[in-house]
């Protein structure tokens, strides 16, 4: 059918809005419109039927119409006419829409008009605060202490138990290093440690280090409070779809951190973590979901930020990230790649307005 024929049907079709970012769209379309459909799903259905006497993808059309059934062969007819007509029916009733339809057939006979329930999730309206830009303002960076010698003594002491296992890679992983067992706490431990000049080079790489984890822990600490200060003053309906999608995400994280726990000789699986724990799977997503609901929120959040400050990541610097990226994880597709480098810097520059940082002219 022609892209006019299309949208003519499409305007039969009545808009519902419904709660959490979704849409309702219902009515019929004549059965001509379906029909072209046919044979091209009876030869779809017919490919994968197995039969005595014929070979697989050679059973005649009206051998396999009578072991399919007539309404089988329509249903996957209105399936494949929907490809085609979705596009044309959102965009005749402006829908911005998310995700997969579901599609239900509420009436399909032969020769008669197909009526069609359509819904999907739509991208919500996110109305930002009117004072979002300077929020920042009202959090403060809590200072950061002065590091101590004894943090300084600890992270040494961390080293040197942990240099002692790898000098002992056949001991029990549990069992406890003994003070005996330790190197020796010398110039020469320190250079087997990496580029320092001598012991005192290696405490004082260690004092910066620390110095700079409590500094990034103070920011951390901040740009959730003001995440949290500007999630209060926004009610978005989030759809369900962006909610699984998060929900998702945190538990490949969670499968990945219990994979790479495994693969340091403590042999644990994902099954028997969730042993460990005492919890299923499910009741898992279920202590997940308000979390993965927030991320999902801050997205769309940062998203409209973007989209007020007219951030656009350079083509360049996503070009120099790609080419890291793919260092690291050589299969991974290119297009997705490059949507993930492009939201995780745009996020960043969201986050920095945030917290006051001026736009670039």
């Amino acid at each position: 059918m022609s892209s006019e024929q299309l949208t003519t049907l499409a305007k039969v079709f009545a808009l519902k809005q419904l709660p959490g970012s979704e849409i309702e769209l219902q009515g019929e379309v004549p059965f001509d419109a379906v029909e072209p459909y046919r044979t091209e799903a009876l030869k779809h259905l017919a490919s994968h039927l197995e039969l005595p006497g014929f070979r697989v993808g050679h059973v005649p059309a009206d051998v396999a119409l009578k072991k399919i059934g007539e309404s089988a062969v329509l249903e996957e007819a209105v399936e494949r006419f929907m490809r085609d007509f979705y596009p044309a029916l959102v965009a005749e009733h402006k829908a911005d829409v998310v995700g997969q339809p579901k599609v239900q057939v509420t009436k399909l006979a032969g020769g008669n008009p197909v009526g069609l329930l359509v819904r999907a999730a739509v991208y919500p309206e996110v109305v930002l605060p009117k004072n979002w830009r300077t929020l920042g303002e009202e959090v403060r960076l809590e200072p950061v202490a002065d590091i101590i010698t004894d943090e300084v003594d600890n992270a040494v002491t961390s080293l040197r138990r942990a240099r002692a296992k790898a000098d002992a890679p056949d001991t029990d992983p549990k069992a406890e290093v003994k003070e005996d067992d330790l190197p020796e706490l010398d110039d020469a431990f320190a250079q087997g440690l990496g580029d320092f000049k001598n012991l005192e080079d290696l405490k004082t790489k260690i004092k910066e280090n620390l110095k700079l984890e409590k500094e990034q822990k103070a920011k951390d600490k901040r740009r959730g409070e003001i995440i949290d200060a500007l999630l209060k003053k926004i009610s978005i309906e989030v759809p369900a779809i962006f909610v699984e999608s998060e929900l998702e995400k945190i538990m490949g994280q969670l499968k990945d951190d219990v994979t790479r726990f495994s693969a340091h000789g403590r042999g644990l699986t994902f099954d028997g973590y969730l042993a460990q724990v005492g919890k299923t799977e499910e009741q898992l997503r279920g202590e997940f979901r308000g979390q993965a609901h927030k991320r999902a929120t801050l997205q769309l959040v940062l998203n409209k930020i973007a989209e007020e400050a007219n951030i656009e990541p350079e083509e360049e610097e996503v070009k120099t990230e790609m080419g890291h990226a793919l260092k690291h994880f050589p299969d991974a597709r290119p297009d997705l790649l490059k949507v993930h480098i492009e939201t995780i810097m745009r996020n960043e520059r969201a986050f920095q307005l945030l917290e006051g940082a001026e736009e670039k002219a």
